[in-house]
């Protein structure tokens, strides 16, 4: 069985209030063995460190989703920067920016990106980020700090083939969910794989969200959970036409090239 890590799970939703220990359990059954997961406010981020503090193979973010980013205070990059600096925190984000629903203001999402971007720098930590509707604004941040910034993952990428050449451009890994199985909505990305250089993949449910549509046989809940990550590789497998076990193991070299897990695992593992 293939050794994987779903690089972008929000654990800290309510939905896994109740049954988080036998979630964490059945991704391992199904060999998903490490598990990333996301902070999207102060208040999560928090969260989702001391989940992997609760639980062996997590690891977590430490960011402001730009839904939040009207949220973000004086003390907000202190309180980020402590948590940051915790062993099993991975990554800067989710952050970025999202003009599908303008939860904040675009320019309280532009200033937070930005904020994040300074975080990155002094933390050594890569950006996990998010964009949704505002491809060119959150390109024209990110431009300048290519050459400064320690790298970063296109969280949940669903774009077209264009858009994945600038990002790559930028020396960004790709992320990959459920969207790819989505027969209405997953046509751009699926066109679009085909050019993403294998050691720039990296694959993740997004869970509770995304739950891949062609699966046929899905909970009732219509909750997604990390053990489908098994399933998305096996589509990506096929439509990429690269052998499963490849891939996985190509993937997890990603992971840790970006993430650095082997180095804080092994902190984790003495804590």
């Amino acid at each position: 069985m293939e050794l994987l890590t779903d690089i972008g799970a929000n654990l800290t939703h309510s939905s896994f209030s109740n049954d988080l220990t036998v979630v964490i359990e059945n991704a391992k059954k199904m060999g998903v063995n490490r598990l990333i997961i996301t902070g999207s406010s102060v208040k999560e981020s928090q969260m989702a460190y001391q989940l992997t503090q609760d639980h062996y193979g997590l690891f977590s973010t430490a960011g402001v989703h730009p839904h939040n980013a009207k949220s973000y205070n004086y003390s907000s990059y202190n309180e980020l920067l402590d948590i940051a600096n915790k062993p099993t925190v991975v990554a800067i984000g989710e952050c970025g920016l999202d003009y599908w629903r303008n939860f904040s203001t675009k320019q309280e999402q532009k200033d937070v990106f930005s904020i994040h971007l300074d975080l990155s720098i002094e933390t050594s930590l890569p950006l996990f980020l998010h964009q949704r509707d505002a491809f060119n604004d959150f390109i024209n941040i990110l431009q300048p700090y290519k050459n400064k910034i320690p790298g970063g993952v296109s969280h949940c990428f669903t774009g077209n083939k264009n858009e994945l050449h600038t990002l790559l451009d930028l020396g960004l890994f790709v992320g990959i969910t459920g969207w790819l199985c989505d027969p209405k909505r997953g046509k751009d990305l699926r066109d679009a794989i085909k050019y993403i250089p294998l050691d720039r993949i990296l694959i993740e449910t997004d869970s509770p969200y995304l739950l891949p549509k062609d699966m046929k046989d899905k909970p009732k809940s219509r909750r997604n959970e990390p053990k489908y990550l098994a399933y998305i590789l096996e589509k990506l497998s096929d439509m990429i036409k690269v052998d499963k076990e490849s891939l996985a193991e190509q993937i997890e070299a990603n992971v840790e090239n970006l993430f650095k897990i082997n180095r804080v695992n092994a902190i984790h593992q003495d804590a």
